[in-house]
């Protein structure tokens, strides 16, 4: 019984090493993001936050003070459309640090741009409004830098973003970014296949679009009302011509009615011809509608047949699988435990045969020797 467990507890280390090695190999196929990854990604994120507060609050301070002036207002809707669709273009990207250096970029640009650039008096009186909150951020996106790189590397890289900012420098309120990742990898001397190693592991990935889709349905009615608005202060139709207009659709509309009501013979065979007239169409309409609708019927049959055929090769699979699994195992089971029978044996009988030997060297051994005592003894008396 002692034999029996011994032998099946080697069989079931043996079959759980198997099962680590496969673990291993199945975890292995996919690389988790470094812990300075996950931190910029999830930090350079929540800067997008106070990104986008902060051009709210600005932009809003300055509308409430032009409210009558269609241009500044208007001016104040393309800066947080255009700076919002920037800064999360930047941010929200497959790479970490290309979120990271593209986003840093986008707020030095936006900076230069109300400072000293082409819009460093697009505001007039409030100009000072849109450059402090851009100078604010340009000092959170250094602090958030400093805090995610290494020294020598924040110092390298933000030299880059100050210079790579006054070569490529917004022209208007569009806020055309320019990608700097690229030239970011150039710039280091970093090979372009070595920039981007991993996406992350697939829960890394689920919670990349979970921030996504969180940051599409906060931003997407914000963007689209401002978008409706500017278009309303900009339209060419105001308020009088469209009064005009829905007055005359009125109008045309009872004039249509009275005669309508003042010919019901004429109406009737107006119907009546129409009816003719239409028949035809109508009847091919429903032909072809049902021509197409049986085509429909006929793939959705076919494809349920071979989903249902694929579904059942899949199960024959995955038995057939199952079974040669199965089988392996046993057939391992039987090797380990053939194994162990044999070398057991070969212990055994090397055990019997040093007993025999030791069994005859205590027994014999006295023996012999008071033999051979006894005989030089009764020579020497002799």
């Amino acid at each position: 019984m002692t034999l029996f467990r011994s032998l099946f507890f080697i069989a079931i280390v043996f079959l759980v090493s198997s099962c680590s090695l496969l673990e291993i190999k199945l975890d292995s196929q996919t690389t988790p993001l470094t812990t300075q990854e996950l931190n910029i990604r999830l930090l350079s994120r929540d800067y997008s936050i106070t990104f986008f507060k902060t051009i709210e609050e600005a932009a809003d301070e300055i509308a409430q003070a032009n409210l009558d002036d269609n241009t500044q207002y208007s001016y104040t809707l393309l800066w947080k459309i255009h700076s919002e669709e920037g800064l999360q273009q930047s941010v929200y990207q497959a790479s970490p640090l290309a979120s990271l250096i593209d986003s840093w970029v986008f707020t030095y640009q936006m900076n230069d741009y109300f400072t000293t650039g082409a819009g460093k008096n697009i505001f007039l009186e409030q100009q000072y409004i849109a450059t402090s909150a851009s100078q604010k951020l340009v000092k959170d996106a250094d602090a958030l830098a400093f805090n995610l790189l290494k020294k020598a590397d924040y110092v390298t890289a933000q030299k880059f973003v100050a210079q790579f900012s006054q070569q490529h420098p917004f022209e208007n309120l569009a806020f055309n970014r320019t990608p700097a990742f690229q030239d970011w990898l150039t710039f280091n001397g970093i090979d372009e296949s070595e920039a981007v190693a991993t996406l992350g592991t697939m829960p890394e990935a689920l919670s990349d679009l979970s921030d996504r889709l969180s940051v599409m349905s906060n931003q997407t009615p914000k963007l689209l009302s401002w978008k409706a608005e500017l278009v309303a202060r900009n339209s060419r139709v105001n308020g009088e011509q469209l009064s005009q207009t829905l007055s005359n659709i009125n109008n045309t509309s009872l004039k249509f009615q009275e005669f309508i009501d003042n010919n019901p013979e004429y109406m009737r065979l107006l119907a009546s011809e129409m009816g003719k007239e239409l028949q035809p169409l109508l009847n091919d309409f429903d032909k072809k509608a049902g021509e197409k609708l049986a085509v429909i019927t006929q793939e959705r049959i076919a494809l349920e047949i071979m989903v249902e055929r694929e579904r059942i090769a899949i199960g024959q699979m995955v038995t057939q699988e199952r079974a040669n699994i199965t089988t392996d195992l046993d057939g391992i089971a039987q090797n380990v435990v053939k194994k162990a029978i044999e070398q057991l044996t070969v212990m055994l009988s090397d055990i019997l045969i040093y007993l025999i030997l030791f069994v005859l060297v205590i027994f014999f051994a006295p023996f012999g020797l008071g033999f051979i005592v006894g005989r030089k003894t009764h020579k020497t008396k002799a």
